[in-house]
């Protein structure tokens, strides 16, 4: 333990400093005060601050048990006689037994050192955002939507203008167009871009689950709760954004929770006692038009206009296929980085047949038939003959031909698999129930199969 002539030694380092009963009577001053303000301790001890400085705070901070901070006081004995001090009361088992003050600093030389203190912890802080912001990056960014068309530039101008507010945000687009491409860059424009973006797939969740996994829960909430409670994706993107895909799947149950959620700006944990405020941006992304779920009485109105409060639609790729050609060259540069391989591009034929297409599955779709050709040529350019034997699957009236390459079967079954499942998402306007009873499966056998495939 330290004594108490160490405890003085420490108090005499500070600049100006004073320590009072919890009256607010003088006990013990730095000579540095007694110089600046022109007294001796053997002179003030047992006064009233307040005596000696009327304009002091130190009974209010007392009063309240609260400290004030950074309040101008005249210096007598200096010529440049203004400074700023700090009142602390000083508490033990929650009573106030003591206060102390001390001067932050006194002279014009001393402020600006201050201020140069400030300005460099300012920048300091600045760059450490930056560098939190950098490990923290959004996945994707608004110069990853590639294209030139009047439906793209105008795309960006939305993003640019959502991300200026902190109002919910609806996406609605076909599957395949870059809804969460669209999410990570309104986030990563924002002010929050310091803080995380959060991604929740809706359909991929349990609707008996989507409230822990949501909001969270505490210890002993239910059996199998795990030691500690969990934290809620809500409070995981606390000061940043909530993105919650394919909201059209959240169930009936959970809509009113979420609803509750974002009119009273709090969560409850299950299990929990108290309410949580939360200062959390939610970003929405739908591939079903909401509207018409709520005319069919399968999503609440309520809910629809709280998060339709800025709405984006992303055009299909059939609505901007001047920008196939972009795209295409964009998607070549990527998988030879990512593949190893040395594809130079496509000829003229086979990109004039391309844009004749009408993608249904989107950029998604797209990406993956440029795969397939880069994977068969490995180098050169791609012409329409890495490509026919897709498209012959696509024309109807017309048998497939077989394959050049001879496939292992275990491929060729997963590719065929494949391209039936996109065909029958685009045939049901991605309705992932009609799909999957069309294809005689469950929707959770589909759903792994849409991720085996990367159709998610």
């Amino acid at each position: 333990m330290l004594d108490n002539d160490v405890y003085k030694l420490i108090v005499e380092q500070l600049d100006g400093a004073v320590v009072t009963d919890r009256e607010g009577r003088y006990v013990y001053v730095t000579k540095s005060w007694e110089e600046y303000f022109g007294e001796k301790l053997e002179n003030v001890e047992g006064m009233f601050v307040r005596d000696i400085v009327p304009t002091t705070k130190i009974h209010e901070a007392l009063l309240t048990k609260r400290a004030i901070t950074g309040v101008p006081i005249p210096l007598k004995a200096r010529e440049n006689r203004q400074s700023f001090c700090n009142y602390i009361p000083i508490i033990k088992n929650g009573e106030v037994v003591a206060g102390f003050i001390y001067i932050i600093f006194n002279t014009e030389k001393k402020a600006v050192e201050f201020a140069n203190m400030l300005n460099k912890m300012r920048d300091e802080l600045q760059y450490y955002q930056q560098e939190l912001k950098e490990l923290r990056k959004s996945k994707y960014s608004i110069d990853d939507i590639i294209g030139d068309s009047n439906a793209v530039v105008n795309l960006k101008k939305q993003i640019k203008r959502a991300s200026q507010s902190t109002s919910n945000v609806l996406i609605e687009g076909e599957t395949g167009v870059g809804k969460e491409l669209v999410a990570h860059s309104i986030h990563d424009l924002s002010i929050r871009s310091v803080k995380p973006l959060i991604k929740v797939n809706c359909a991929a969740i349990p609707s008996e689950l989507f409230e822990s996994e949501l909001f969270g829960y505490e210890y002993g909430a239910f059996t199998g709760a795990k030691k500690g409670g969990k934290q809620g994706k809500f409070e995981m993107a606390s000061d940043g954004s909530l993105f919650l895909d394919e909201i059209n799947q959240l169930s009936t149950v959970v809509q009113p929770k979420l609803l509750r959620v974002l009119q009273e700006k709090e969560i409850e944990k299950i299990g929990g006692k108290e309410s949580i405020p939360i200062n959390t941006r939610l970003i929405a992304a739908t591939n079903i038009s909401l509207e018409k779920m709520v005319k069919e009485k399968n999503f609440r109105e309520d809910l629809y206009y709280r998060l339709n409060v800025i709405n984006i639609r992303i055009p299909s790729l059939r609505e901007r296929k001047e920008d196939i050609p972009l795209l295409i060259e964009n998607i070549i540069d990527k998988l030879n980085f990512q593949l190893g391989l040395n594809v130079q591009g496509v000829n003229d034929v086979a990109i004039k047949k391309l844009m004749d297409y009408d993608w249904p599955g989107n950029i998604r779709e797209l990406q993956n038939v440029i795969e397939r050709g880069m994977n068969t040529a490995l180098s050169g350019i791609l012409n329409w003959g890495h490509f026919d034997e897709y498209f012959q699957n696509k024309m109807p009236g017309k048998m497939r031909t077989v394959s050049r390459e001879i496939l292992p079967l275990k491929q060729a079954k997963g590719e065929t698999e494949k391209e039936i499942i996109i065909r029958s998402l685009a045939k049901n306007d991605n309705n992932k129930t009609q799909c999957a009873k069309e294809l005689g499966i469950s929707r959770t056998i589909l759903y792994k199969k849409m991720k085996k495939y990367d159709l998610m």
